[in-house]
């Protein structure tokens, strides 16, 4: 009896041990031309597992971009359109386990990335970069995540650029929000420029403004802002994904909502500056501003692609399977809080990607995990991230398999995940 008793206590802690503490959603896009929902549990022994709710085909054939609004349960997704010479735009409501698609609508090719943008009265304005010349703006109806188209630009280049292959033509890669919320910055990967537009915030019109020139030949793909403590500086970090490059900007706005000027203080390789030879062909593609450090310190997070045999190969994400993998890499730049121009920023170190060719990566809102999505791997990853210093964990906690070529990977927390 004794015997029996005990056997059933031993039984309950384990259950309850092994039981679900906390759920997270995650969403993945996928060159596949998916959508996954994914569900990332932490367990009662602070173990997680991440697990597969939902897979939507509603942004086919070429899902690239994810652009989530947490607060009215919407979700966008950009189809790049590689075998179909156009892209899609598709409005999704969020619901329990699945996607409800709500608009669907055939717009310029080559879609790669998004922002979203909320005018003084409540409306907001999705962007659109087009990596083929254009971008475009489509008002949105927060309630219903139905939309309507409202400007399109197309950009065109007198000449081509010095990378011949790959800057023949306009390139726009990203597009962002200013900290301000006056303007849209648009970074153009063929021109070597960074475009920059002013929004009206009650009628939502987007105006041009005096684009700003970067380093010919950098390929300018993604970058982020960073406002001092104080409010008194904002700078702009930059990838040059042709460089492989990460450069500084001293930001200054012009008078009369006229645009801004950045000028470069600082440059260096995006692999961080004792490993730049090793890391041949490499292609930064992704950065992002991290939560603050408990000191204070702001750190930037960057993706590296395309050169594995700088990195150390990691081990296999099957535990059956001993065999290493090649790994590319995530890197780490801290900028110092006790800076007395603001201008200081120094390489913190190197971690795993977790598996090849990390497109995308994000981090959640309380900063203690980073979610990445890996393209040639066909899997998202995900990593403790340490709050008092920002380095990235070298083994991850937890992984999925099987998504094809992944695009890009948010969180859907309650409130808006940082992917900035």
């Amino acid at each position: 009896m004794l015997s029996n008793s005990f056997t059933s206590l031993a039984f309950a802690a384990l259950v309850a041990t092994s039981a679900t503490v906390s759920a997270t959603r995650l969403f993945a896009s996928s060159y596949a031309g998916t959508i996954t929902t994914l569900d990332l549990s932490k367990l009662g022994n602070a173990s997680y597992s991440l697990t597969k709710l939902d897979t939507n085909n509603g942004c086919a054939p070429n899902a690239s971009w994810l652009q989530i609004d947490v607060k009215h349960r919407n979700l966008f997704c950009l189809d790049e359109g590689m075998t179909v010479g156009n892209g899609t735009l598709t409005s999704f409501k969020i619901k329990d386990k699945t996607l409800a698609p709500v608009n669907h609508t055939v717009i310029p090719n080559a879609p790669v990335h998004s922002a979203l943008f909320t005018g003084s009265n409540g409306t907001q304005l999705l962007a659109v970069a087009h990596y083929a010349w254009a971008l475009t703006t489509w008002k949105i109806n927060p309630g219903s995540a139905a939309y309507i188209p409202v400007q399109h630009f197309n950009f065109t280049m007198m000449k081509a650029g010095p990378v011949a292959d790959r800057q023949a033509a306009s390139h726009p890669h990203q597009v962002v929000v200013d900290p301000m919320n006056r303007f849209l910055v648009v970074p153009d990967l063929g021109a070597d420029l960074i475009r920059i537009f002013y929004i009206d915030p009650q009628t939502l019109q987007v105006t041009p403004r005096p684009s700003i020139n970067v380093t010919a030949g950098s390929g300018p793909r993604h970058g982020v802002f960073h406002t001092s403590a104080d409010k008194s500086a904002v700078h702009y970090y930059l990838l040059g994904e042709l460089s492989s490059t990460l450069t500084a900007y001293t930001v200054t706005y012009l008078p009369n909502n006229g645009g801004m000027q950045m000028l470069p203080f600082a440059t260096g390789p995006a692999t961080g500056p004792a490993n730049a030879t090793a890391f041949a062909g490499n292609a930064p593609s992704e950065i992002l501003l991290a939560p603050p450090l408990p000191n204070g310190d702001a750190q930037l997070l960057v993706s590296n692609r395309n050169a594995t045999a700088g990195f150390p190969n990691i081990a296999n994400p099957d535990p059956k399977n001993v065999t290493a993998i090649a790994s590319d890499s995530l890197a780490s730049f801290i900028i110092p809080a006790n800076s007395a121009s603001g201008k200081d920023i120094g390489f913190q170190g190197l971690s795993p990607a977790g598996g090849s060719y990390p497109r995308h990566f994000s981090v959640n809102k309380k900063g203690d995990l980073v979610a990445v999505g890996l393209q040639n791997s066909g899997r998202v990853v995900v990593y403790k991230r340490c709050v008092k210093t920002g380095m990235v964990c070298d083994k991850p906690v937890a992984d999925i398999e099987g998504l094809g070529g992944v695009s890009s990977v948010v969180w859907d927390e309650a409130e808006e995940a940082l992917d900035r």
